[in-house]
């Protein structure tokens, strides 16, 4: 079976994640080697900015792939929809640039058999012919295996960009107008196809484009800054120690951290503080290692050092994770329960982060406070009336 090769990349790839998952055949998507040998150790230290953007990309595609085959491996119980209408877009162009409008069925109640789905911004779905129960399904005589991109969703109007053009659509559009002369034969004459969803590539793409960035773009001048520090720099500013208070740093004894996460976290304040050189900090290490326990704690200190902190994470679950932790550890000395979460706001998607699954985030959620703001100062509930 082939195996594709990576490309190496760099800024301003002209292939983007998109087209590269489109060209996956069946068989690449259901190839679990396809990638797993062009993943090497990623380098310590990085040479330069383009080895360090670079060696991020073969693992992300593999992390895709890996995705996607694992829904496969789910197939019959992955959530659809039948479509109601297919068309093609003011925008598309053959070969190119294959942009549909779909129009989706309206869901049947009566139907609890069927997982509800509806389609998000960032979905890779399968086009096919039948419900699918098994793999086979997605590669019938009749419609080869194709994918596609969700673009926007305006209610049950969805807007596409597929891997392949979509050969049902014109049958479907002259049976719509066979539907309008002769309504009797509806379920006799509608051609049947159904949406069904895989991953969501939302995450994936944006990690892609951090990857292949604007050239002239701004963040890459503080890439190359933290890359490429030369031996100097990595160590303590020798000004900053001579003036530091030795209790400037707390002690993490009680926190059971390693020595790696300790040493992150003080350097990391000992960097904030300096006024000499350079303030940026790459706090790195492979997954498990306790990177959101360390965060965490850093926030947390940063917090009692009246240091005013954002941050940004590439997923809604990283952010919660970080938030969940940062609340744990500043409950835990705070005498009046939720007295003293003034200082902390945490913002996103309240769908998407699903804040009301996490009773401990919403005394922080900004959203919530507003709410309950809102209340506060109504001219008939508020404080004023009590």
């Amino acid at each position: 079976m082939e195996k594709k090769q990576i490309s190496d990349g760099g800024s301003g790839s002209s292939i983007s994640l998109i087209d590269l998952v489109f060209s996956w055949s069946i068989q690449d998507a259901l190839n679990t080697n396809l990638y797993k040998a062009q993943v090497k150790k990623i380098p310590e230290p990085f040479k330069s900015t383009a080895e360090y953007l670079n060696s991020s990309v073969a693992p992300l595609i593999q992390e895709t792939h890996a995705d996607l085959l694992s829904s496969l491996k789910r197939l019959p119980r992955a959530p659809s929809r039948e479509l109601y209408s297919v068309e093609r877009d003011k925008n598309y162009k053959a070969t190119t640039d294959l942009f549909y409008k779909i129009v989706l069925r309206m869901r049947d109640s009566n139907r609890s058999d069927l997982v509800t789905y509806q389609p998000q911004t960032g979905d890779l779905v399968a086009l096919t012919e039948v419900r699918p129960k098994c793999i086979s399904d997605l590669n019938r005589p009749n419609m080869s295996f194709l994918l596609a991109y969700v673009q926007a969703v305006d209610n049950d109007n969805l807007f596409i960009l597929s891997s392949k053009p979509i050969m049902i659509e014109q049958e479907m559009q002259r049976k719509e107008k066979l539907l309008g002369q002769n309504s009797q034969n509806i379920s006799q004459q509608k051609h049947t196809l159904f949406f069904v969803f895989l991953i969501n590539m939302t995450t994936d793409i944006r990690i892609w484009k951090a990857l292949y960035p604007d050239p002239n773009g701004g963040n890459l001048k503080m890439i190359d800054k933290v890359i490429q520090m030369n031996g100097a720099d990595e160590e303590d500013c020798a000004m900053c120690l001579s003036e530091k208070n030795s209790g400037t740093v707390p002690s993490y004894k009680s926190y059971s951290l390693n020595d790696s996460q300790e040493a992150a976290i003080i350097s990391c304040i000992n960097t904030w503080c300096c006024h000499h050189q350079n303030t940026v900090k790459l706090v790195w290490s492979p997954p498990g290692t306790g990177k959101t326990k360390t965060v965490g704690l850093l926030l947390f200190t940063l917090l009692r050092m009246k240091c005013r902190t954002i941050t940004c994470a590439p997923t809604n679950i990283a952010a919660v994770e970080v938030a969940s932790w940062l609340m744990r550890l500043v409950t835990g000395p705070l005498e009046f329960h939720t007295y003293g979460f003034g200082d902390i706001v945490l913002f996103g998607n309240r769908e998407r982060m699903r804040i009301d699954d996490h009773e401990d985030l919403l005394e922080v959620f900004l959203d919530y406070r507003v709410e309950k703001l809102d209340k506060c100062f109504s001219p008939r509930s508020g404080w004023k009336t009590s």
